[in-house]
């Protein structure tokens, strides 16, 4: 028998993007509602906290806030949080009238069952916001509400260090706010910087100030050999100076390891390792690299006087043993230096920086002839083939596009079919300019062509976005690293064969080591500026127990219950891998494989992915599969969340 439904359930939406798929999660709370409404007066933050816990790079944050409706009236509170992009969250609970409900992680197919009888209830779907974690819950008169929210991550190394950053957004001032973060790095750590607050996506832009560089007021830092704490308490004052409406702005701290040994660092811990490869003082090799820029009639105005700007600074930073060229495509495709790439010169320098300036933008987007004409400087007719791989030059293509291909070859697949078998062994690198930009097909050319794909926002400082990843890939060390690890120690393993390692980067292998294993051998085979190398060593792996000791996981006492970290780094990597095969492959029974198998890593860790799904019951509920917990009954009113990934 259907009971009638009184208007008593609010419903209140949660939002969240996972990689690039949208997910939603549904919250109900119930309880009396009013007839008057006060909007103009938020609820009370009474508590803003963030947490992160650093260990060999693999970073533990929580953010917890906490609220009281100060106001006779029930009344919306609201939980915002910035996700990292590369992200996964491990867990969320929202704790009410002293009971916490811990969201729990499904398979996306059983979360949609969930999702779908709650539509079916009258519940409506939110909005998409990319990169956000947001929650809305309707909090009655005189009642406390805490929410609280984990996510886990691996910090790349660019351009010589590693940064956190950590989104401080409690929406208005905050008596009690702190941020503490503790980082341990086992090899040492040769700096640590916080840098300024942090209040748009301009990488220009601080809270301080255009020029300021120091950072915010009462940040504390503390530093040994291996560990460092960062902690900071802005007062009401510090913060009202800042905004009267509350911090939203990034918190963010770059440092750097001792790395001397040649092999890396391999760390090992309950059968698990991970390796971490970034040699220094290697000669950079000379590189063959071709500037593929779309001057298609989108890109008028601003972005293609952006590009011309950053394009500039790139040419003149080139180094003379580097060789290149300028394609510019729209419906038609023109190459600067016909069939051929030139040498670094300063008069060539010159003469390519007067063809950027006199580039016009108009007409379609022919993307499939683009990357064709690239892949003939690239990879031209044996002749010149042998002569660049004499050379050891390193044969890379940078392509940015503002749009979607238009004319000429417009099917996504046969576009990435062509340049897999046009490009060979060159590197493609893709910049989608702008959200009008298919940074799935630019996503799924990186990964066919031993490249990545990044997003370059349009905003005024796009040109330092095309430059700061030029920097990134501007001086390859090595190319065709393999990482091997001998006489069947390890297993499991993560990738490890390389296209290249460039200056200020780190290359990362995870597995699982047998038994008994002292010493790991490893072999590291690669091209450098003059040959192809290859150097066995014996590496000395250290076990840890517990927290391990004080110079690795025990960093102030802030480390407690991560001490697993390479078990869980190794599932992270693991699913990131399966996810990325998954997007690239084209056979359903192997999409379907690689799903199911990122799937059970995800529940087994507790992460949400693109294929799994955050769900939280009230106790009450009949929606319960065999193995979901059973919760204990509550006369109080619950929280009932449920995730759909789409």
């Amino acid at each position: 028998m259907k009971r009638q439904s009184k208007p008593t359930k609010p419903v209140v939406s949660l939002c969240i993007s996972v990689g690039h798929e949208m997910s939603s999660i549904h919250l109900t709370v119930p309880q009396k509602t009013s007839s008057c409404s006060i909007f103009t007066i938020p609820l009370k933050v009474t508590d803003y906290h963030v947490k992160c816990s650093v260990v060999s790079r693999y970073a533990v944050t929580t953010v917890q806030s906490s609220v009281w409706n100060q106001l006779s009236i029930i009344k919306e509170a609201a939980f915002e949080v910035d996700l990292p992009s590369s992200a996964f969250i491990s867990n969320f609970t929202i704790t009410s009238n002293g009971k916490v409900y811990v969201a729990q992680v499904k398979e996306r197919a059983a979360a949609r069952k969930i999702y779908d009888a709650a539509k079916k209830q009258g519940k409506t779907a939110g909005l998409r916001e990319i990169e956000k974690f947001r929650v809305a819950v309707s909090v009655p008169s005189g009642a406390r509400m805490s929410f609280c929210l984990s996510y886990e991550e691996l910090l790349p190394r660019r351009l010589g260090r590693y940064e956190l950053s950590l989104g401080l957004r409690p929406g208005q001032l905050v008596q009690n706010f702190t941020l503490d973060v503790d980082v341990t790095e086992r090899t040492g750590i040769s700096f640590i910087k916080v840098l300024p607050l942090k209040t748009s996506r301009l990488l220009s832009n601080t809270a301080q100030g255009k020029n300021d560089t120091e950072a915010p007021s009462s940040t504390r830092v503390e530093r040994s050999a291996g560990c460092a704490r960062v902690n900071y308490s802005p007062t009401l004052q510090q913060q009202n100076s800042i905004s009267p409406k509350g911090l939203n702005a990034d918190f963010i701290i770059q440092y750097d390891v001792d790395l001397r040994d040649l092999m890396g660092d391999v760390q090992v811990y309950d059968g698990y390792f991970v390796h971490y490869f970034a040699p220094r003082g290697l000669p950079v090799v000379p590189k063959d690299v071709i500037f593929v820029i779309d001057v298609s009639g989108s890109m008028i105005g601003t972005k293609i006087k952006q590009t011309k700007q950053a394009m500039s600074t790139i040419l003149g930073d080139l180094r003379e043993g580097d060789h290149f060229n300028i394609i510019t495509f729209s419906d038609k495709v023109h190459t600067w230096k016909k069939g051929r790439t030139v040498r670094a010169t300063r008069q060539n320098v010159r003469d390519a920086k007067e063809f950027v300036k006199r580039i016009i933008a108009e007409g379609w987007t022919n993307i499939n002839a683009a990357l064709l004409s690239a892949a003939q400087l690239v990879n031209p007719p044996s002749s010149g083939s042998s002569s660049r791989l004499s050379s050891h030059r390193v044969p890379l293509v940078i392509f940015l596009t503002d749009g979607e291909a238009t004319i000429g070859v417009t099917s996504g697949d046969t576009i990435l079919t062509n340049a897999k078998r046009a490009l060979g062994s060159a590197s493609l690198f893709g910049l989608a300019f702008g959200d009008d930009a298919d940074f799935l097909l630019l996503k799924r050319l990186a990964l066919d062509n031993r490249g990545v794909a990044r997003m370059v926002y349009e905003d005024a400082d796009a040109a330092l976005q095309l430059k700061g990843f030029y920097d990134e890939v501007a001086s390859p060390l090595l190319s065709d690293i393999q990482l091997s690890y001998l006489d069947d120690q390890a297993f499991d393993i993560t990738r490890s064969l390389f296209p290249n390692y460039f200056q200020g980067s780190e290359l990362v292998v995870a597995g699982r080591v047998k038994a008994g294993v002292k010493d790991l051998k490893v072999s590291v085979s690669a091209t450098d500026s003059k040959q192809r190398m290859k150097v066995e060593n014996d590496v000395l792996i250290s076990h840890a127990k517990g927290n391990g000791s004080a110079d690795s996981l025990d960093c102030f006492g802030g480390l407690e219950g991560i001490s697993s970290f390479v078990h869980r780094l190794w599932a992270y990597f693991t699913i990131k891998e399966l996810l990325l095969a998954k997007l690239n492959a084209t056979d359903p029974a192997t999409q379907r494989l690689l799903a199911d198998k990122a799937t059970n890593l995800s529940l087994k860790y507790n992460f949400v992915t693109p294929v799994t799904s955050l769900v939280g019951l009230p106790p009450s509920t009949a929606l319960k599969t065999a193995h979901e917990p059973t919760l204990t009954s509550s006369p109080s009113p619950q929280p009932q969340a449920s995730l759909e990934t789409s």
